[in-house]
């Protein structure tokens, strides 16, 4: 696809005015709302592209995860959002990305709101991977982690152009297979479901 996920950014929502058991709602905001359109219709034209990242929830500290989310309830929901920018783009997307939290968000109150670094994809991979069913694990060589409780959508998710279907389609193209989990360890079948990360 040569649009390679080379931006790692962390909203800490803990950080901000969002209910935790609205971020997964207030960061699909981000993603649709501004992210999309920022890339397809913003950017200069040469630079333009389909959005295109995954991302993984956590609502952990110190390695502990938080298992309730009710009112009042201590938590650090946070997410990680792995992104492809092209070059030159880091300073922009920062720029825009804090004004998005802060309008999707109820405000920003702690300048730990969010971090943006530009990590090896591996590390980045690790990340997302971390919160992933056991049963993948060994194919992903991840180690699987409680990761807390979230509420209201999704723990983790891709761009469109890195979902299941389309992975699919490209890999009936190019004759690949990939490896699946089944009861006793895994085997390779022509049918996919690997993460958009891995190729």
């Amino acid at each position: 696809m040569g649009r390679p996920l080379n931006t790692h950014a962390t909203i800490n929502f803990a950080c901000t005015g969002c209910d935790p058991r609205e971020a997964v709602k207030a960061f699909a905001k981000i993603r649709q709302n501004h992210f999309g359109k920022w890339t397809t219709r913003q950017l200069p034209p040469p630079l333009r592209h389909e959005a295109t990242g995954a991302y993984a929830f956590e609502n952990v500290r110190d390695d502990a995860p938080f298992l309730t989310l009710q009112p009042g309830d201590d938590h650090n929901v946070h997410v990680h959002w792995i992104v492809h920018l092209p070059p030159g783009c880091l300073k922009a997307f920062e720029e825009k990305l804090w004004r998005w939290v802060e309008r999707c968000c109820n405000g920003i109150h702690d300048a730990k709101a969010i971090m943006i670094t530009e990590r090896p994809a591996a590390v980045m991979r690790n990340y997302v991977l971390a919160g992933c069913d056991p049963k993948w694990a060994e194919i992903y060589r991840a180690t699987a982690q409680p990761q807390g409780m979230i509420v209201g959508g999704r723990r983790s998710g891709t761009t469109e152009n890195l979902a299941r279907k389309r992975r699919i389609e490209r890999d009936r193209q190019d004759k690949k297979v990939r490896p699946l989990p089944y009861q006793g360890g895994s085997k390779s079948i022509k049918t996919h479901r690997k993460s958009a990360l891995v190729d």
